[in-house]
């Protein structure tokens, strides 16, 4: 996924290292790399609790 404007901005968050690997397995079998799985399901998160 190309942006019109360079992503150089950074939320830093931590998880446990399961945790973690278990969230770039979901991202790649997806198709996604974890930053975009991130923002993509972050997205979805906060329409959902504002609707």
């Amino acid at each position: 996924m190309r942006f019109s404007e360079p992503m150089n901005e950074l939320i830093k968050m931590r998880v446990g290292r399961d945790e973690k690997r278990q969230l770039i397995e979901i991202a790649r079998r997806r198709g996604l790399s974890l930053s975009e799985f991130l923002r993509q399901t972050a997205t979805e998160a906060a329409r959902r609790v504002s609707a």
